[in-house]
């Protein structure tokens, strides 16, 4: 787990360093990242003390003050049935266009349209 957060860290810290990206939520998500390694550091200490449960306290707030940048990139229940119902749309116009089609054709075509989707 730590290692995957300090590669995030590394990418959000590279990220703040490129012009034109817009600063205030990368802070709050690099704090996030950092606050999320660093408690999950002092957890795996064999012994804790009152300076590092101080320790861990602050940074589960930071933690907790932080999370909110990420909701906005939440998959909600309104734009999940958005996304299925573009979904559906998309493979009735898809039978529509291949009715007809010789079989290799129509792998072809599917194999090409799962790799579009996919991106």
């Amino acid at each position: 787990m730590w290692n995957l957060g300090w590669c995030l860290l590394g990418v959000l810290a590279v990220a703040l360093h490129q012009p034109g990206t817009p600063l205030i939520p990368l802070k709050s998500a690099l704090g996030y990242v950092r606050a999320q390694v660093d408690f999950n550091l002092i957890v795996q200490y064999r012994s804790q003390r009152a300076e590092t449960i101080t320790y861990m306290e602050d940074y589960l707030d930071t933690f907790h003050k932080m999370k909110a940048i990420f909701l906005q990139f939440r998959v909600t229940k309104s734009i999940q049935a958005k996304i299925d119902k573009q979904r559906s749309e998309l493979q009735h116009d898809r039978y529509k266009t291949t009715e007809g089609i010789a079989p290799s054709k129509h792998r072809r075509i599917q194999n090409s349209e799962m790799e579009e989707e996919a991106e």
